[in-house]
Formats: structure tokens, sequence, C-alpha cells
């Protein structure tokens, strides 16, 4: 009867533990520290310190409960600053989704860190694609929710604003996608990109475009921020190099709807192709004007990577797509990966999941790396560590003025009766 008695005891233990969850876990096993070393009188003298001790002391003598609070993984905190909401949400959201794919597969084991085993818990806050939210996420991520590292953002316009914030901070940071090139260059000592920038797509993908459609002149359209701008300068200074003049070049502010100013100016000029940099939303507004002003399919319009996933073909429909071209993030990945996707979220492949998925693991092997939650050997680790990803090698290195960077190469698209086809050498 005595052990029949205890064992129900220590069921109540148990089940004390697991409502407790990891982070009550934690603050009962700080307590139970705290209360034996007579640190505090309180805490020893707390309800739930004498219900616990008393419990503890008859059942096992605190043996079996040190043990139970031992195997219970602690909490290891990863920030995330993404657009949720607004015109740039549809990356965020992605973002978010192969995030929570690569914890699946790293909290199921557990990261090992001076012997003991912790879980990745994600806090994560809407920057709306805005540089001063981006900051005070930031600050507020590494101050108040102490976290280790924080992952994102998705616009480079707020990845160049808290990639310095991050380096006052000396807090690790990891882009999911943001492709300016004064993001990485001439860099930042404490924030790294797996992704290509514009000037790295621009000598690869220009000749590819160059030698598809034999152009005489190109023009833009594009989004005035440092991404866009930062796009048009690359590409026009590859194309000058392949004998390709720009003759136009149009930027729109974040929000535009009415594309017709931009795309008088391209009916004017004429030029053999043109490339259309921005988000989904603003992209198919685009390719629908232009379509309407007779442009296409005469003129080649050319998406920037936003513009080469499903999202739009359902924002600007298979008769407005048929036949442009766009960069792109991803050709394909394996079917298991699309299978989770699907059954998981519901939702096609977007390259926002395949980086946010590659980011997530990026950290969690610097973590277990370091062996340490000191950001900045966390942020020593980022440096060291290299593994194959969903669309390339990961490895964070310094070259030609870009500072831990990665190397990863882009695709181009063509979209075909309402299908994304990768258009090959």
């Amino acid at each position: 009867m005595r052990w029949a008695t205890r064992g129900v005891v220590l069921a109540v233990v148990f089940l004390t533990v697991a409502l407790l969850g990891s982070s009550g876990t934690l603050q009962l096993r700080e307590t139970l520290a705290r209360g034996r070393s007579g640190e505090c009188t309180e805490v020893a003298s707390s309800p739930m310190m004498i219900f616990v001790n008393s419990l503890v002391s008859w059942a096992t003598g605190g043996q079996v409960i040190r043990q139970a609070l031992a195997a219970t993984p602690q909490t290891i905190k990863v920030g995330y600053t993404a657009p949720f909401t607004g015109a740039a949400a549809e990356f965020g959201i992605n973002g978010w989704r192969g995030i929570q794919l690569a914890l699946e597969e790293i909290n199921a084991k557990g990261i090992t860190v001076g012997g003991k085993r912790y879980r990745v818990e994600i806090v994560r806050y809407d920057d709306r694609c805005e540089p001063t939210e981006g900051v005070a996420n930031v600050r507020k991520l590494v101050l108040v929710d102490k976290v280790v590292a924080v992952l994102g953002s998705h616009c480079s316009s707020v990845c160049v604003a808290v990639a310095d914030l991050l380096d006052e901070l000396k807090v690790p940071g990891l882009t999911i996608e943001c492709a300016a090139d004064k993001v990485t260059s001439p860099g930042h000592p404490f924030y790294f990109r797996a992704r290509p920038s514009v000037g790295m797509m621009a000598p690869l993908v220009a000749p590819k475009l160059v030698k598809i459609f034999k152009p005489k002149t190109a023009g833009f359209v594009a989004i005035n921020d440092d991404y866009g701008r930062g796009f048009v300068q690359a590409f026009e200074n590859e194309l000058s190099k392949q004998g390709v003049k720009t003759t136009v070049k149009a930027f729109f502010e974040r929000g535009t709807t009415d594309f017709s100013v931009h795309l008088t100016q391209v009916k004017t000029a004429a030029p053999d192709i043109v490339f259309y940099v921005g988000v989904t939303p603003e992209g198919a507004l685009i390719l629908k004007q232009a379509k309407e002003f007779g442009l296409t399919p005469r003129i080649k319009f050319i998406g920037s990577e936003e513009m080469s996933e499903m999202e739009m073909l359902k924002a600007a429909g298979a008769d407005v797509l048929e036949g442009t071209y766009s960069i792109a993030l991803w050709g394909s990945v394996p079917q298991q990966f699309a299978d989770r996707v699907k059954k998981k979220f519901g939702a096609p492949m977007h390259y926002a999941i395949i980086y946010g998925y590659d980011a997530m693991w990026a950290v969690a092997r610097a973590i277990e790396k370091a062996q340490s939650l000191d950001p900045v050997k966390i942020r020593d680790a980022m440096k060291r560590i290299q593994f194959q990803g969903l669309q390339g090698f990961i490895k964070f290195e310094d070259f030609n003025g870009y500072k831990n960077q990665g190397r990863y190469s882009p695709w181009l698209i063509q979209w075909v009766k309402g299908e994304r086809k990768v258009v090959k050498e």
C-alpha cells in the first residue's frame, strides 16, 4: 500500500512537470535549487516550494523529480522579424512555414549544448516591410525576449536597417531572402545571407537572357527602394557588358496600383526586354496593365524572383503570364518536402519556405557547434557551419567584397499554360 501511494504521488509530480511546460519546468528547477541552497527564504517558504519539497522528500528523497526535471528540455529563443501583413505578407507567411517545418525536425531531436538538451522556440513580430518596424522588433527581441539569434527580414530596406543594430547588440542575424547588395557588401560582422544578392545574380542571368532574346535595348519598371534600385543597377551594368543599352528606368513607390505613367514611358522607349521588379501584387498589376497597353507579348517581360512563385499565377492569371519569364530562387525540391508543405499548409511551394527552412537549420547547427548560448560564440560558429540545404550548399564566406555571404545560383523560369517551367541551358 505504501509503495502504491508513493506511485500516485510520483504521478502527480510528473503531471505537475508536464503541466508546467518547458518554461515552467525551468522556473521549478530554479526554485528547487534556490530553495535548497537557502539563497532565498521567500522561495523556500513559498507554497509551490513547500508542496514540491514535501512530495519529493516523502516519495523519493528528491532523486526522481530531479531526474524528471533534467530530462525535460529547456528552451532556446530565436527571433524572427518579417512582413506578416501588407503587400509583402506573402514572404513572411511562407518564410514562417519553412521555419515551422525545420522546427519539427530540430525539436524532435533537440539541440544539445553543454550536455543539456534544448528545444527551440521562435518569437516573431510583424515588420510590415518597414525599416522602423524591423528595428523596433529586433530591439525588443534582443533586449526583452532575450533571443540568441534573429531570423529575417525579407525586405532589403529592413535588412539593411536591422543589420546595423545587430552589430551594435552583438547578436547574429540571418536574412531569409533580402537581395540588395549592401545587405552583405561591404557587410556586417553579425549579419548573414545564404541567397545570392542581385549583384551576384546579374552576371549569371544576364548572359542567358541575351542568348535567349538577343536584345539590343532593355528597360526597367522597379520598386523605388534599396532592392529595386540595386536590381536595376546590377542588371544594367551586366547588360551593358553584353552590348545591351538601357533606354528606360521607371521607378514606383510601394503601394502603387496604377502603372499607366510607367508603362507609357516603356511604350515610348520600346525596349526589346523589360524587367519588372517588386512584390507579387505589384508584379501582377504591371503585367495586367502591360497587356492592356498592348506591350505584351511583343516586348518580353522578365520578372524579379518574386514573380516566379505560384502566388503570381493566382494574382495575374495564366493568360496574362503566358510566355513571360522570371528569375527564380529554386527549380525543384525533393518530393517528400513538397508533400509535407502541401499536407501541413495546403499551399504551393515558395522560395521563402525553402530559405526559411534552411535558415532555421543554419542557426540550429550554429548553436550546437558553438556549444554555447552566447550570441557572439554562435556568430563565430555561423562562419564554420557547412551543410547541404534544399537548394544548394550552405557556407558563409567573405569574397569579392561580400561578407558572411552564401553562393547559391539563381534559376530562370518561363510561365507556360499556368505552370512554371525551368529554362535549361
